[in-house]
């Protein structure tokens, strides 16, 4: 079911000064990556997306279990910034759990090679870390592919953002 914003009313993108004042508030642990400003400017995005959204349609009550109704009036430059943020939760996902795997892995071949557990404790925790491996290798692909897709994902964005950029914004008075 389409949402209720009249085709009447067009979209505008994020101000800059509005992206600008959103970024400022962030708390950043020093000085922030290339890649985390980009996904939080992606997000500064799609928050204006649907405060514009709640503007113009009236936040209705919306009993859906899909997406959210804002989504479909999206801007293509909101769109990809979406597929941004989307990517980067795939690619930390990947890279926390590969740490995590690392680190468990340390200690299993630890435990593997250590002489005063019986030999039957060693074998199980060699086992262990076999199996670890394999979760390694498994989720190092992951990453790759998800590095991989923020890559193309970000170019994307870059590109639809920077000719609205270009552009001088029609704004009603």
């Amino acid at each position: 079911m389409p949402s209720p914003v009249p085709q009447a009313l067009q979209r505008q993108p994020a101000s800059p000064s509005f992206v600008a004042r959103r970024l400022a508030c962030i708390a950043w642990r020093g000085a922030p990556s290339p890649r985390l400003w980009l996904v939080e400017t992606c997000r500064t995005e799609l928050e204006w997306a649907v405060a514009e959204w709640r503007l113009l349609a009236g936040d209705p009550e919306t009993e859906s279990h899909g997406s959210h109704p804002s989504e479909e009036w999206r801007l293509p430059h909101e769109r990809a910034a979406a597929r941004v943020v989307n990517c980067h939760l795939h690619l930390d996902v990947a890279q926390w759990r590969l740490a995590e795997l690392v680190a468990k892995l340390r200690r299993q071949r630890a435990a593997a090679l250590d002489g005063g557990r019986p030999e039957s404790h060693r074998l199980y925790w060699a086992e262990a870390a076999d199996a670890t491996v394999i979760d390694l290798r498994g989720y190092l692909v992951r990453r790759r592919q998800a590095w991989r897709c923020f890559l193309v994902a970000a170019a994307v964005y870059r590109r639809l953002k920077g000719a609205i950029d270009r552009q001088p914004m029609d704004i009603a008075a």
